[in-house]
């Protein structure tokens, strides 16, 4: 490669060689055999995120710092993974510099764009958890024609599998209204990859919004999408009917519909952004598929295209709670707000659709639950608001094979749940749990057994002996701190029996749910720190201690 046409100083250097010393020393002990797992390194910060242009220089020469493709190199890819997610946070800092120096700017930009296309092409297909994305999504922050057209040539040759890693390149051209369209489109719809193909659409159709288009950018490539999205409901049909025609690994079948239905999702939005009637009939075959999300869509695009049925559509969806807060939002977009029955938009009716549609993310349960039963509502302080928040707490059910999975979540000032039931608590910890978790401050905190100060050390040693009539023995798990309130989070035997519990000098909270052979201790801390800012701001907890 050539020399970086622009100097650095000598801090610069040395930096930069320490940085790449200990990367180095890292991936050799990585690739050591009896090496375990390597602990996040604390890279050191550059002066000047510019320096981390030589890094990158460095990378880009080096011939054996990647390993090669379908090489099975775990500890490595882990270690690479991480130092590579420092590095483009450097980039992000770089390209958000500002300078008095326009030229200098502009060529160090550049620069940095040439070596991250790089960088791309030796991680491509390695398979390093959101780097191809951050790597792009650099790329396209820097605003830099030239950059912008190079991440689209990458997205067309090279695309990122993962849909997510897709939408995060892609995320700086939503958040800016300043590059060109004709960089990106329409040559970007020009791919054939569901996983770049609809964020491309959901870009495209964002812009038509946001910066009020003469003409969508998708407008000339109409009939092909046309076409497109009748082979995608063919395909979603047949998939509802019988899943195994498209193979035999679930992981395989759960991709296809995703990218099928991401895909269809935003074809149904560019159609009515487009305001071409054409496709009314497409849109109504969309609209008989069984998944609710594209059948709102669907309606919404026919609405938008003056059909009735489509308005119909609408109204009729909003008693669904899978998809009952979009079709809201969408009826008042459409003045429709009125024709919707007022019992599907009440803050509780509202507030069952927020955790449906949550527990169908893909991340969480994948599927709006099968039903859904108001068990509490009511007003409570809440972390971070200075208002009490409506809460409320619903039980889900998912019908499954051969019996019925149900929990507890929380709509409201957060959408939540655990993986653990919380069925058979009651709902003033409940609430305690869910508060406890959302708890975000420097003043709430954990501390290992071993990094105690000596004040905290000597209260433990001092709750030890109070508590050694009760326990033969107690491991400390970690102490917490929150605010002015001290507890330990301990396991205490007791004759044959364990039992995991908190203990702050005044009260023992016992785990609240033990299974046999299973015990949560993060969710006894977390019941008593959520118990603790309730009541410390006037919330009674009339359970009696377990």
């Amino acid at each position: 490669m050539e020399p970086i046409p622009f100097e650095f100083p000598e801090s610069a250097y040395a930096w930069a060689e320490v940085t790449q010393a200990t990367l180095q020393s890292r991936l050799d002990l990585a690739d050591s055999e009896s090496s375990p797992g390597l602990a996040p390194a604390n890279w050191q910060e550059p002066d000047d995120p510019n320096w981390s242009i030589l890094v990158a220089h460095w990378l880009c020469d080096s011939e054996d710092i990647f390993p090669e493709l379908g090489e099975v190199r775990t500890k490595k890819n882990a270690c690479l993974e991480q130092f590579l997610t420092q590095l483009v946070r450097w980039f992000r800092q770089s390209i958000s510099q500002q300078s008095l120096d326009l030229t200098v700017l502009h060529l160090q930009r550049l620069v940095l764009v040439q070596h991250v296309a790089i960088l791309y092409t030796k991680v491509y297909g390695l398979g390093l958890s959101r780097i191809e994305g951050s790597l792009i999504q650099v790329l396209f922050a820097s605003g830099h024609p030239t950059a912008i057209i190079l991440g689209v040539d990458l997205l067309l040759s090279q695309s990122p599998s993962n849909w997510a890693e897709v939408s995060l390149a892609l995320s700086p051209l939503v958040q800016s209204k300043t590059w060109d369209i004709e960089n990106v489109f329409p040559r970007l719809l020009q791919s054939t990859d569901p996983s770049v193909l609809s964020p491309a659409l959901d870009v495209a159709n964002h812009a038509m919004r946001s910066r009020n288009l003469a003409e969508h950018p998708a407008k000339d490539q109409f009939a092909s999408l046309l076409t497109l999205m009748s082979g995608l409901v063919n395909q979603l049909g047949l998939l509802e009917e019988d899943p195994s025609k498209f193979g035999s690994s679930v992981g395989n079948i759960q991709k296809i519909l995703f990218d099928s239905v991401s895909l269809c999702v935003s074809l149904c939005d560019t159609f009515g952004l487009i305001g071409n009637e054409a496709a009314i009939g497409k849109l109504n075959q969309a609209a008989k598929l069984s998944h609710r999300r594209i059948r709102a869509e669907a309606a919404f695009a026919l609405a938008k295209l003056g059909d009735k049925n489509g308005e119909q559509m609408i109204i009729d969806l909003a008693s669904d709670f899978s998809c009952r807060q979009r079709v809201i939002a969408y009826a008042e977009e459409l003045g429709l707000e009125e024709k919707i029955d007022e019992q599907w938009r009440t803050p509780a009716a509202i507030a069952e659709s927020r955790l449906a549609t949550w527990l169908a993310q893909n991340e969480q349960m994948g599927i709006a639950p099968s039903r859904m039963e108001l068990l509490d509502q009511r007003p409570l302080s809440w972390p971070g608001f200075d208002r009490p928040q409506e809460c409320f707490l619903f039980r889900y059910e998912y019908d499954l094979k051969d019996s019925i999975f149900s929990n507890i979540g929380i709509s409201g000032p957060l959408t939540h749940t655990f993986s653990d039931d919380l069925a058979n608590i009651s709902m003033d910890d409940a609430y305690a749990i869910f508060a406890g978790w959302d708890i975000d401050h420097p003043d709430a905190f954990e501390s290992a057994p071993d990094q105690l100060l000596p004040a905290q050390a000597m209260l433990v040693s001092e709750w030890i002996t109070d508590l050694s009539d009760e326990f033969e023995s107690i491991e400390i798990i970690f102490v917490g701190t929150f605010f002015e309130h001290t507890a330990m989070l301990a396991k205490g035997i007791r004759g044959n029996e364990s039992r995991v519990f908190v203990y702050d000098g005044e009260r023992t909270i016992y785990e609240p749910f033990p299974k046999p052979g299973k015990s949560n201790s993060t969710l006894t801390y977390l019941l008593w720190r959520g118990r603790t800012f309730l009541e410390s701001l006037g919330f009674e907890n009339n359970e009696t201690e377990s």
